[in-house]
């Protein structure tokens, strides 16, 4: 028997609405992360969460506002304490929220494979 591909694994999709062109599937996520500007290596990473992810993209819900077109490193806490492998993804929106917090939604720099994007799904807290 053949063994499945990665994205015979991955989890089944939310249906998109009629007005969503996005070239990706999103897939809901609850998975703790951590980011900081690109550019400013001195800065410390802030504590995010991802809302939702896709090979190309992730949606972060953070206490702290990145402007539009900032390059952000993203990493994520596996076990919830260890840091996991960084990527590379440009801010392209923030709302703010009714809590005093931030919806940000950000392109990778280079799109996610398929192990990598159920890396960032499993075993989520």
């Amino acid at each position: 028997m053949p063994e499945p591909s990665p994205s015979d694994r991955l989890p089944a999709a939310l249906p998109a609405s009629e007005g969503d062109r996005r070239v990706w599937v999103r897939y809901p996520s609850r998975r703790a992360t951590y980011c900081r500007c690109a550019t400013h290596a001195d800065d410390q990473f802030m504590p995010a969460q991802a809302c939702d992810i896709s090979l190309g993209g992730v949606k972060l819900l953070s206490a702290n506002k990145f402007e539009r077109g900032t390059t952000l490193l993203i990493g994520r806490l596996d076990d919830g304490s260890q840091k996991a492998g960084l990527v590379r993804a440009q801010v392209r929106y923030a709302i703010p929220t009714p809590e005093e917090k931030w919806i940000m939604g950000c392109a990778f720099l280079e799109e996610l494979g398929e192990e990598e994007l159920l890396a960032w799904l499993k075993e989520q807290g």
